[in-house]
């Protein structure tokens, strides 16, 4: 093994040329000589080798007589690197001056980390361009003849959820400006908020607040605020007063041949409003069901629970409901003898219960369980088949 002062004795033409005939033996039937005063070659960039699954996501825009040209300077490899172009043999098909300074960016790039330290590095120059090519660098060089605007319309029929643009921005950096306008997350507002309880509601406040003041990044801002509120549990006394609720009980009183049945298919009450004034009032009330309920919370800003009162001529009745977020953004409020759930004004009662009624089960009383629910003899019930249900009392 040669020392470090034997090997800085070896001509520089001599490392040229040890470079130049280990190119044209690893790249066999690619390497094409030039010159040999000054080393002069090419190297073809093959087409087939920059495949994804069988589909090759760039042969559309890659000549397949693309080469790469090498040509080395009297000084390199000590103090200079390579001159490296783009060649085609006959195509009329060629790169974009974008696309070809964007190859020669990542080769030039890797050509001074090697030559910083004085070795040869066109191996690896070939490998960089390769690497370039298979990881989609020509498809982001391409979209930078786009202006932003343009790639904000394709990114919004494209991203149809905040992940397709996370993914769009990490396989393509180059849309990461377009990706925050506001044509794209307006759509994406849409479509989100479209499946979510509330959308008539939370669209029209949005266009109003754009309307009075708009901002460049408004509807991604507005998006994440939206996402950021969906994780509230809790409400606000203004906003309890606003809703209007639809109230089930969770079992009916009498149960037939030993089964009761879940109150969940049929409201109790109707058009439920709590008032500011602590009064609740119903827009529709059974026969079981009286008058004179009050509510109140001894946490005014954020309600997490609420007591129920109501004062009969023979008892007084107090029961705690808990204050619940739904999945779909809804508010519901629960306890161990009904459920209410706000009502949206965009969609209908059988869509506000469909996730319990669509998963009813018989559950059989266990025999250690006294009924308290009803003076009748129960076996069975229908509930939801949900742990915190089926723990129901009896």
């Amino acid at each position: 093994m040669m020392s470090k002062e034997e090997e800085e004795k070896i001509p520089t033409s001599i490392t040229q040329k040890e470079e130049m005939e280990s190119m044209a033996a690893i790249f066999a039937d690619d390497f094409t000589l030039l010159s040999q005063e000054p080393i002069s070659y090419s190297i073809h960039l093959r087409n087939d080798e920059f495949n994804n699954n069988d589909i090759s996501y760039i042969s559309l825009r890659l000549p397949d007589d693309l080469r790469l040209m090498v040509s080395y300077p009297s000084t390199y490899p000590d103090n200079d690197i390579p001159t490296f172009d783009i060649l085609y043999d006959k195509t009329n098909f060629t790169l974009h001056e974008i696309q070809v300074r964007a190859i020669l960016k990542t080769i030039i790039t890797v050509a001074q980390e090697n030559v910083e330290i004085g070795m040869p590095c066109v191996y690896s120059c070939v490998q960089a361009a390769k690497e370039f090519l298979s990881d989609g660098g020509l498809d982001q060089a391409g979209l930078a003849l786009l202006s932003d605007d343009s790639l904000a319309c394709i990114l919004s029929y494209l991203a149809t959820s905040k992940e397709d643009i996370d993914e769009i921005c990490t396989a393509l950096p180059i849309v990461e400006n377009a990706a925050k306008q506001n044509i794209v997350w307006k759509e994406l507002c849409q479509r989100r908020w479209r499946e979510k309880w509330g959308y008539k509601k939370r669209w029209e406040r949005a266009l109003d607040n754009f309307n009075t003041d708009p901002d460049e990044h408004y509807w991604m801002n507005t998006y994440n605020n939206e996402e950021e509120d969906a994780k509230r549990t809790y409400l606000t006394r203004d906003e309890l007063c606003k809703l209007t609720f639809d109230w089930r009980k969770w079992f009916q009183h009498t149960p037939q041949h030993g089964l009761l049945s879940t109150g969940l298919r049929n409201p109790s009450l109707r058009n439920v409003v709590f008032s500011v004034n602590g009064n609740v009032s119903f827009g529709f009330v059974d026969d079981d069901v009286g008058e004179g309920w009050k509510w109140k919370t001894n946490r005014d800003e954020h309600i997490t629970y609420l007591t129920l009162e109501s004062r009969g001529e023979t008892s007084n009745i107090s029961i705690h409901v808990h204050v619940l977020r739904l999945q779909n953004w809804g508010w519901e409020l629960r306890c161990k003898f009904f459920i209410c759930r706000a009502v949206d004004e965009e969609g209908n009662l059988d869509d506000l219960w469909e996730d319990l009624l669509a998963n009813i089960i018989i559950q059989k009383k266990p025999e250690w369980v006294d009924t308290s629910r009803s003076q009748f003899e129960v076996h069975h019930r229908e509930v939801p088949n949900d742990e915190d249900c089926k723990a129901l009392e009896w």
